[in-house]
């Protein structure tokens, strides 16, 4: 009954929000607008290796139940994914059931039955994508995309409401609007996975804590231990919302009429909510509830220890990653309001009309999350996405008061602050529509014959632009008798893209090789009698990747002025990562052709 009235409280919440605001209809619009504009790039592809992951962990248990249903298929089934990943098996297996269903009515339910447990992720398990019928991929992913826009939609609403919290709807509004406009949110709202799900969890919670600290709600504070689980469960550096529910709790007995030790002395609130939080985390984890309980304590006690020192990007000093996520993710403009913006709204402590624990909620996740990213190697945008809105709700308090200080001065920031952000995220949106990598994908659909093959170098399919239906030659690593015996020895076409032109740039962390180097600078020079015959997105100069040089503040400011710029590891690869260029043998096979992969 409890949770039913607060589902009641928090749809009169919307409603009342949706009504007594003009503005915030259109806010909310405006973000799906923008969160959703090409949603479908690279489908049936995938945008991210994690994108991949979870819809194959989902896939898998689906197709495995289908088959031969038992209480060990699915322990097995559950157990096969790369680690375990929490509810997203459960939100991108709702996403499948529509797909599933069509299947069984059109007689495809083998593309799921077949599917086995993948023995060997080679080329990213290219062969389970490309003998699995596209249709399944293309809706699949539709679905899973949809849902994230969903999310985002969601993280937004609930940065009003904090705002609106935090001091007025106008902060609130202003706030949502901040997010709305940040392109490193907007990107990850283009892709399937655990990120946005995690801040829309992380953020619901806050927005509960919040009313359990004003109104001293025992529902709100159970529901946000839950949601916090929850947030925890989808992505493990939402730990910080832990301490941050404790905090709030003394904030609430510190607010009381009576004794403070009286008030904090509530064990059925503590243990219930620690209790919630542990089972939401738990029951997250789909690995523990069928029984396999060392994955999960590993992943959440052993690998989330072992992230700082994890390298997937060059040394450099940590003020550098910060500002190159920053950059990249804020546009230089709103960086740089939002760094005068955080460190103005110190002043709004003493301010009446701001609710200092509201304040609180929102400055303390903030540094925790620099302080935390701070011991890491290195890290990328998706990794500092539950700071944005946090950002975005101090950057908007300081504003409204900006503004009630001097309207004319406010009105000026604030519409210079939007306009340019919205031309950095407007144009970093935009190209959604025309990705190197889609528009490679469709020229091979329209030029290549039906039989060509096409040579690739790359680890991972996703990180290449394929045709589902086209025949590859995989080069990267050791090869099986089986793949050795299919490989062309004269394929049709070479594709190299950004990552492959890497080896060309001496000093790289991660690829290095000189017989590398001069295959690839031969191989674009004509020799080996293959000639270019086209290329998709920016080339770098002289094919020579132009990175940003670790520890060079002055490198970073192309990153803060051009959105779609240059990205490390898993993050989602955008226009300058995704420059293809496609060779063509036009004679006979050159002599001497060994590429050194």
């Amino acid at each position: 009954m409890a949770l039913r009235a607060l589902l009641a409280r928090v749809r009169a919440q919307v409603e009342d929000d949706l009504r007594a605001d003009p503005y915030l209809p259109y806010i909310v619009l405006l973000a799906g607008v923008l969160c959703s504009f090409w949603f479908w790039h690279r489908i049936p592809n995938f945008a991210t290796r994690d994108e991949k992951s979870r819809l194959l962990d989902a896939m898998v248990p689906m197709g495995r139940m289908l088959a031969d249903p038992s209480i060990e298929t699915l322990q097995r089934s559950v157990e096969w994914s790369r680690v375990p990943f929490g509810p997203t098996l459960y939100l991108f297996g709702l996403a499948l059931l529509p797909v599933l269903l069509v299947s069984v009515l059109t007689g495809d339910l083998n593309a799921f039955t077949g599917l086995g447990f993948p023995p060997d992720p080679e080329f990213g398990y290219y062969p389970v994508w490309h003998g699995t019928p596209e249709w399944i991929w293309t809706w699949s992913l539709v679905f899973v995309r949809l849902f994230n826009v969903a999310f985002a939609v969601g993280a937004v609403y609930l940065t009003y409401r904090l705002g609106t919290e935090l001091r007025d709807r106008a902060t609130g509004r202003l706030a949502a609007l901040v997010l709305t406009l940040t392109f490193g949110f907007l990107t990850i709202a283009h892709e399937g996975g655990e990120d946005m799900p995690a801040l829309f969890f992380l953020l619901l919670a806050l927005v509960l804590l919040v009313r359990y600290v004003r109104a001293g709600d025992g529902t709100a504070f159970f529901a946000a231990s839950a949601a916090g689980g929850i947030a925890i469960a989808f992505k493990l550096t939402a730990a910080p919302i832990v301490p941050l529910i404790g905090v709030g709790f003394v904030l609430r007995a510190w607010g009381t009429d009576g004794p403070t030790l009286r008030a904090l002395f509530r064990p059925r609130l503590v243990v219930g909510g620690a209790l919630l939080g542990l089972v939401a985390i738990l029951a997250g984890y789909p690995t523990f509830l069928v029984g396999s309980f060392e994955p999960v304590f590993e992943r959440l006690f052993g690998q989330s220890m072992e992230r700082g020192t994890r390298v997937t990007g060059p040394t450099a000093p940590v003020w550098w990653w910060f500002l190159r996520g920053y950059f990249s993710a804020l546009g230089l403009p709103l960086f740089v309001a939002a760094l005068a913006g955080v460190v103005a709204s110190l002043a709004a402590v003493r301010d009446r009309a701001t609710y200092t624990p509201a304040y609180a909620l929102t400055v303390l996740p903030l540094v925790t999350y620099l302080l935390l990213f701070s011991r890491w190697h290195d890290f990328r945008v998706h990794h500092l996405l539950p700071t944005f809105p946090l950002i975005a709700l101090l950057l908007a308090l300081s504003l409204i008061r900006l503004r009630e200080w001097d309207r004319s001065v406010g009105t000026v920031v604030i519409a210079l602050m939007l306009v340019t952000t919205g031309i950095y995220a407007g144009v970093g949106v935009g190209g959604y529509a025309s990705m190197p990598r889609d528009e490679a994908t469709d020229w091979l659909q329209e030029n290549a014959d039906e039989n060509a093959t096409m040579e690739v170098y790359r680890r991972d399919f996703h990180d290449a632009a394929i045709p589902h239906d086209m025949r590859i030659n995989h080069l990267f690593g050791p090869e099986s008798d089986a793949e050795e015996a299919a490989i062309d020895d004269c394929p049709e076409y070479i594709q190299l893209g950004y990552r492959d032109l890497l080896y060309l740039k001496n000093g790289t962390y991660y690829r290095n090789g000189k017989e590398q180097q001069q295959y690839f600078r031969e191989l674009l020079s004509g020799e080996y009698s293959y000639r270019i015959v086209a290329e998709f997105g920016p080339r770098p100069p002289n094919f020579v990747p132009d990175r940003p040089t670790p520890g060079s503040l002055t490198d970073l400011f192309h990153v803060g002025l051009v959105p779609q710029t240059d990205q490390y590891a898993d993050e989602q690869e955008l226009a300058e990562n995704q420059y293809t260029v496609i060779l063509q043998r036009d004679s006979a096979c050159g002599y001497g052709r060994f590429p050194p992969f």
